[in-house]
Parts: structure tokens; C-alpha cells; sequence
């Protein structure tokens, strides 16, 4: 099935309340920021993703030792959080795309990166519970730094879980499906 932002073929009443909410995101978003739409500004915001979760896995570890350097998570928080809506909305929302709307080769890279999020999020979990069992009953440094610590590696997990899938979508455009391609036609006419 291509990658069309409605379904026309698929009667109205025949859509599920999921797929309806989906249609209605997908034609508010579906015109936001058309100059970030290209290829490379889709592995731009990918990249910046990540560059963001690296930089808030230092702070969240360096809080351990420096307490006070926990504030520079605020404006990482917004960074990421900025970044991550604009790469959903440059594939519009496409890593939550209802299952007939996505072809084999789609469903099946959503499925894989949804697969690794989940297992990366428990693999999150399970270091922060042995590091929390362990640094607690040593009594490794002041409690709450730990806690504060280990809590900043959690909502990173978060993140990477959100991210891992979005960023596989946004791999996924067919040369003739890609939004980029769509809104080049529009300008032409």
C-alpha cells in the first residue's frame, strides 16, 4: 500500500476510533515545517536525537559527583523534547501509523524497532535496579544523588524507547512516497 496520508480506499465508517484520531493528526501535522522534510533533515533530527540523549546520560551521571550540574537538564529537556516532535511531525507520526496503513517493509521495520526499544527500556531498567540494590546497600555516595542519577537513566530510557522506532521510520520513505517529493510537486504548480 503506498504511503498516502488518508485512506481513501477504506470507507469512513469502517475506521477504527484509533484510525480516525491517526487520519486527523496526520492532516493537521502533515503540512508542518515543510523545509525539515527532506532526507537529510530527517538524519539531521535523528542524529540530534541521539546527540541529546548522550548529552543528558553525562548530566545525569556527572550529577552523581556534582550535584549542581543537575540543572543543565532543563534545557536538554526541552532540546530533546523539540527535536523528537519535530522528527514525529517530518514523518508524520509514521512510528504510530495504524497496521493496514503501513506496507510489508514498514510493518516490519516498526515491528523490529519497536521490538529493540522494548528490550534497550528493559535493559534500562534492569542496570538501574542493580545499581540502585547494590549502591544502596553499599551506601554509595549520598542517597539522593543516586536516586537523582539513576532517575535521569530511567527518563532516558524513556526516550530511547520513543526514539528508536521514529528514527526507523524515518528511513523507511520510498523515494516516491517521501513528503519531501510532495511538497516539491506543490511548489511546482
Amino acid at each position: 500500500m503506498s504511503r498516502g496520508h488518508t485512506m481513501n480506499s477504506i470507507a469512513e465508517d469502517t475506521l477504527t476510533a484509533a484510525e480516525r484520531r491517526y487520519e486527523t493528526t496526520v492532516a493537521r501535522l502533515s503540512g508542518s515545517l515543510p523545509t525539515w522534510r527532506t532526507p537529510e533533515r530527517r538524519r539531521l533530527l535523528v542524529r540530534l536525537n541521539w546527540a541529546c540523549v548522550a548529552v543528558m546520560a553525562l548530566i545525569a551521571l556527572a550529577g552523581f559527583f556534582w550535584f549542581p550540574i543537575v540543572i543543565a537538564w532543563v534545557p536538554m529537556a526541552v532540546a530533546i523534547c523539540a527535536v523528537w516532535t519535530m522528527l514525529r511531525t517530518v514523518i508524520d507520526v509514521k512510528d504510530t501509523d495504524p497496521p493496514r496503513y503501513l506496507d510489508e517493509f514498514e510493518t516490519q521495520t516498526l515491528l523490529r524497532a519497536r521490538s529493540t526499544a522494548l528490550s534497550v527500556l528493559v535493559g534500562f531498567c534492569f542496570v538501574i535496579g542493580i545499581v540502585l540494590v547494590f549502591g544502596s546497600s553499599m551506601e554509595l555516595g549520598d542517597g539522593h544523588r543516586l536516586a537523582y542519577a539513576m532517575g535521569g537513566v530511567a527518563i532516558l530510557g524513556v526516550f530511547v524507547g520513543g526514539i528508536i522506532p521514529a528514527a526507523a521510520m524515518a528511513g523507511t520513505f520510498d523515494p516516491a512516497d517521501d513528503p519531501a517529493d510532495s511538497l516539491d510537486d506543490a511548489d511546482d504548480r
